[in-house]
Formats: C-alpha cells, structure tokens, sequence
C-alpha cells in the first residue's frame, strides 16, 4: 500500500513539474504575460490526470479525444487568450514543444543509459533542460528565424502594362484602411515602387518642398483617380497623413492557390520598411483571409 502511495506521488510530481515548464515555455513564446497562480492551477490539473494511469477501471478517461480536451482546457488557463487565434496559435505551440521535448528526452536518454531499466532520472533533466533551454532561447530565435520566413511572400503588384515584384511580410499591427472602400491597405517602399509609377507623380513626391506642394502637384498628375489620402498614427505623430495609389491589381504568392485582389490601395513609404531589404511591402492579414 505504502508503495502505491510513493509511487503516485512521484507519478504526480513529474507529471507536475514538467506539464509547469512546458506551459510556462509555451506562456513565454505565444507572447502573453507570465500568470504563475494560472500556470501552477493547470500544472495542478495534469499532474492529477497523470496520477490516474494507476487506476484501470477508468482507463476510459485516457482515450485520444480525452487527453486531447485535457491538453485544450490547461492551455486555456495557463494563457488565457485574448482571442481564438491566439489560443491556437498557443495550442500548436503546446503541442510541438510537448514533441520536441520529448523527443530530445528520449534521444538523449538513450545515448547516456548503460542499461534497459525503465525509468531513469536522466528522462527527468532531459525534459527539463530542453524545456528550459526553449524558453529561454526559444522566443529569440522564432522571431528572429522561423517567424519572418513564414511570415514573408513574394507579392506582384500590377499598375496598367506595370508589374512591380518583390518580398512582403504579413504585418499583424498594419491596420491601415482605405477611407474610401474601408478596404485595408498594403504599404510599400517607395523607392522599390517608383519603377510602376508615372514621371509627374515621382516628380511630385521627390520635388516638392511642403506638403501642401506635393499634394497640389499629385491632384494634378495623370493618376490623380488613383490617389489616396491615407491617416495614420505612430510614435511622434498623432495625425499624418500617407499617400496611397490604387493598384488595379495585387497578386501574394502563397504555393498551390496564389491570393488575388483588384482596385487595393498601396500605401507610399519614403523609407525601409526592412534595414536589411528582406522586404518591400507589408501585407495587412486581413488580404490573406479574404483571398
């Protein structure tokens, strides 16, 4: 009896502590504050499913679909989403550290048994330095590597016989719209698009000495029906004002089915959108759900 007892307060107390780091590297690469009282609450909650493994008669509890609900209800409490894309996003996060950790803890346990023993407490450190080595390191290197190479596609613009090609990254924050059509609005290095653009309206953008010059000489230009007067707040500017030319069309190339749009509004930028020219536009997402 008194083994039984050791034996699922050990079972719990592994399960515990690994189910808190993998959440809690999963909290820290999906973004959201650290909450530990919700990360030890779910932690709590697997730590007690594990414990029931030593229970046949409920053996039903372990099913795929079960332990599928059980992993859906300790990623809600221990991140707490603000939105369901959010939540699935930390979803895949959950599940592909519980798989990357556990296959780095078996690989390495491997190497270092000398003997075919069953459990050793090298399963144990395995576990937890990879976990803590993904936490720590992890968030840097997916932003840094992983985030911008799923997050960059090549995109053609089309302005009449005109095609400008180049890289856009999916720009999560650009809530840029058309005041127009309420349509949102791409934004595009200027120097990369001026190839597309008519000699007045370069001359317009590059020649001016005010804003109200260049506004006046674009109202004149042979693309003034193209013209868009774009408002926009950031750091240092509360109320400016981005000029933006309709492009007749917008092609992002994504693999099997390309996303294409008419009439959309490409918004000027006099800078680098990118210090190292990986790209030239950002793409708001609300094109790719609509494509």
């Amino acid at each position: 009896m008194m083994g039984s007892i050791v034996y699922a307060d050990i079972t719990f107390l592994l399960n515990f502590i690994m189910d808190f780091i993998i959440l809690w590297v999963t909290v820290r690469l999906t973004g959201v504050p650290v909450a530990y009282i919700r990360l030890i609450m779910a932690a709590l909650l697997g730590g007690i499913y594990a414990v029931g493994y030593l229970y046949p008669d409920i053996s039903w509890v372990y099913s795929f679909p079960m332990k599928v609900l059980l992993s859906v209800i300790m990623v809600a409490i221990a991140v707490w989403p603000d939105t369901w894309t959010d939540y699935a996003k930390s979803l895949l996060l959950f599940y592909g550290i519980n798989f990357m950790v556990a296959g780095a803890t078996i690989g390495i346990s491997f190497l270092v048994q000398t003997s075919n023993t069953g459990f050793s407490h090298w399963w144990l450190l395995t576990g937890i330095a990879c976990a803590l080595l993904l936490g720590v390191y992890g968030g840097n290197w997916l932003n840094k590597r992983i985030i911008p190479r799923l997050l960059k596609l090549p995109v053609q613009l089309t302005f009449e016989r005109n095609q400008c090609s180049g890289q856009g990254f999916v720009d999560t924050g650009n809530g840029l719209r058309d005041p127009l059509t309420n349509r949102p609005v791409i934004v595009a290095e200027y120097h990369w698009l001026k190839g597309c653009l008519p000699a007045d309206l370069k001359s317009a953008l590059e020649n001016s000495q005010t804003q109200e010059e260049m506004l006046d000489k674009l109202s004149q230009s042979s693309w003034s029906n193209r013209l868009r007067l774009i408002p926009f707040t950031s750091i240092g500017k509360k109320n400016g004002l981005l000029v933006g030319v309709r492009a007749d069309a917008i092609k992002v190339i994504i693999g099997k089915k390309d996303i294409e749009h008419k009439n959309m509004v490409i918004g000027i930028y006099q800078d680098r959108l990118s210090k190292e020219d990986k790209y030239q536009l950002l793409i708001p997402c609300e094109i790719l759900d609509n494509g």
